[in-house]
């Protein structure tokens, strides 16, 4: 997306969050290009470094700015690349069906679009195992964060912690929970949307054949039949004339 620098100048200094709400730090700088277009933004992230997010991975939402993470990036550059990739084989068929461009060209277009589909099939099962990898660790991070929980609650109902740090740390865990389900959640859909448009692009190429008009016929000539003649081989007419 494009961004303008005077469009988020008055929240840099603030907290920005990714789209399932957690913080990712604090935006601390922007680089923008001559045109005033921001080209990637700095984060300071806890107190421990500056990383830089690049615009694309940048999107407003409710007047909000937010970071798309990595993975669900990744994922739906590669399915809008797919389906349109898709949606121009369909278009080349339909080319090819009007039989008014000639072979060589539409063979070019062809052997290029299948290059290129080829390439993305690739990108798209390497983008695939990213979005496993990270299904796992959203798991093995619910995991330690339903010990956590049960930590807490041994230790409350043991006296060992008050009423007060109880419920901050245990609306803290809460909210991290339901963000884990929902990233999970979310990547679960964009997986399948994923494998969808892979089905569609491994489908084999089915290109029509050139529809040929019919060429038109000139009227043949009609040859007057004459009436079958009454007189049989070898017999001789007789005319007769009367006076």
């Amino acid at each position: 997306m494009e961004l303008k620098v005077e469009y988020i100048s008055n929240i840099v200094g603030e907290e920005i969050q990714d789209e399932y709400g957690r913080s990712m730090g604090f935006l601390v700088s922007i680089t923008g290009d001559v045109d005033g277009f921001v080209k990637q933004v700095e984060i300071k992230v806890a107190d421990r470094k500056v990383e830089r997010i690049p615009v694309e991975r940048l999107r407003v939402k409710d007047g909000k700015l937010l970071i798309v993470p990595q993975w669900k990036y990744e994922a739906i550059k590669v399915i809008e690349s797919l389906d349109r990739a898709y949606r121009r084989r369909k278009a080349v068929e339909s080319v090819l069906s009007q039989g008014d461009i000639p072979g060589e060209v539409i063979e070019t277009m062809k052997r290029r679009l299948t290059e290129e589909i080829k390439r993305l099939r690739v990108k798209a099962e390497e983008v695939k195992s990213i979005i496993r990898s990270r299904i796992n660790e959203i798991d093995d991070e619910a995991l330690r964060l339903s010990s956590a929980i049960a930590n807490l609650q041994v230790l409350y109902f043991s006296g060992e912690v008050g009423e007060k740090g109880y419920t901050h740390g245990m609306n803290q865990l809460r909210k991290l929970k339901s963000i884990l389900e929902e990233e999970k959640s979310d990547a679960k859909k964009v997986l399948d949307r994923l494998e969808k448009i892979l089905e569609i692009a491994r489908a084999p190429e089915k290109y029509i054949k050139p529809v040929r008009q019919p060429r038109e016929e000139k009227p043949s000539r009609k040859v007057e039949e004459k009436p079958p003649s009454s007189v049989t081989p070898g017999e001789s007419i007789v005319v007769k004339i009367e006076e």
